[in-house]
């Protein structure tokens, strides 16, 4: 018989394939059976610590790989949790995902995370369709305006948590914070630093949390008797690119404003980099301060002001409601987690 030959013309040492080891296989050379080593691999009926170690040596001295997908189908549970974001570029994202799953790893969960862009609906339709066809034990949605996607998941028995006021009008769980608020706030803190021409860099004014800022950012300018004119009102993408256009726009005007609040800490750190190109000095010719207080903030020079909000804390909180949901069911009362902002006071404002 010949040898096999590779393309090079020497002989093809790759070993034949092996065939995957079964459950039977390892009840059989740990002398139980296959239910008991089930019994092992799912922790969901006890086993006697001898013979879970007995099980468990053999599964490592054969090298057995339980086939999760169909331990998956036969409990109908996956024991992952889905994360659609709004745009894991931005670290709030990812702090958020962090503290998501801090949460239900104590309930052997994984997250998946998936990166909607900047809310593009066909991408998160097709992540929905995923995580349905996944059997996803739950779902995190950090995205705006996508009721139709979370009552498909509600319609596949997937229960879901919102992250965001007003991220869906449908009852089911959500955990955000004030928003409107955050915005007062923050021009609050500029107004008491002695400025009078407050501008705005807005996030999309379609989505949440873009609106609600925007709303609470006016309502404080009014509450203060300070005019808003439409020349101190410019619209950002959430990113550092945006914010550096929109501040160059406010500072090319003649009579321009001397303090900035930005929708998110990106845009800030974007109108930072527009001022200082323009020869402007950060706070001493106009004021910057931000939203979220991501890691960038307090490296950037001059460190910048911002509304902390505590995304591990949100991700913490929307994984408890999670495990909650999961557990209940679809009918019990829906819950509702406001989480608190703090001002971090640096050198921008």
């Amino acid at each position: 018989m010949s040898d096999r030959k590779t393309g090079l013309g020497g002989v093809d040492a790759r070993p034949e394939s092996t065939p995957a080891v079964t459950i039977q296989a390892v009840a059989a050379a740990a002398g139980v059976s296959k239910t008991t080593v089930s019994h092992v691999l799912s922790g969901n009926r006890p086993v006697s610590a001898e013979t879970r170690r007995r099980v468990e040596k053999v599964m490592d001295e054969l090298g057995f790989s339980p086939n999760f997908f169909a331990q998956a189908l036969n409990r109908n549970r996956s024991n992952t949790i889905a994360l659609i974001a709004q745009d894991i570029t931005n670290p709030f994202y990812p702090s958020l995902a962090r503290g998501l799953q801090s949460a239900v790893s104590s309930q052997n969960q994984v997250v998946m995370l998936f990166d909607a862009g900047a809310g593009e609906g066909a991408l998160t339709q097709a992540f929905v369709t995923d995580a349905i066809q996944r059997r996803a034990d739950g779902v995190v949605i950090a995205v705006s305006d996508v009721d139709d996607d979370i009552a498909r998941l509600r319609e596949a028995g997937i229960p879901v948590v919102a992250v965001g006021a007003g991220a869906s009008t449908l009852p089911i769980d959500w955990v955000t914070a004030d928003d409107e608020r955050i915005a007062a706030d923050a021009v609050m803190h500029l107004h008491l630093l002695g400025h009078r021409r407050i501008a705005t860099i807005t996030g999309p004014l379609g989505h949440t949390p873009g609106k609600p800022r925007h709303l609470g950012y006016r309502r404080a300018m009014h509450d203060l008797d300070l005019p808003v004119a439409a020349d101190m009102v410019e619209h950002g993408e959430w990113t550092r690119e945006s914010g550096f256009d929109a501040m160059t726009r406010l500072m090319s005007r003649p009579d321009r404003p001397t303090a900035v609040f930005c929708g998110n800490d990106m845009m800030a750190i974007g109108a930072l980099d527009a001022a200082q190109r323009q020869g402007l000095a950060v706070p001493e010719d106009v004021a910057i301060i931000g939203v979220d207080d991501i890691e960038a903030a307090a490296l950037v020079r001059p460190a910048l002001t911002t509304v902390r909000i505590p995304a591990e804390e949100i991700g913490r909180a929307a994984g408890e409601l999670l495990l909650h949901r999961i557990a209940e069911g679809m009918t019990t009362t829906h819950r509702h987690v406001l989480v608190q902002h703090t001002l971090q006071t640096r050198e921008s404002a």
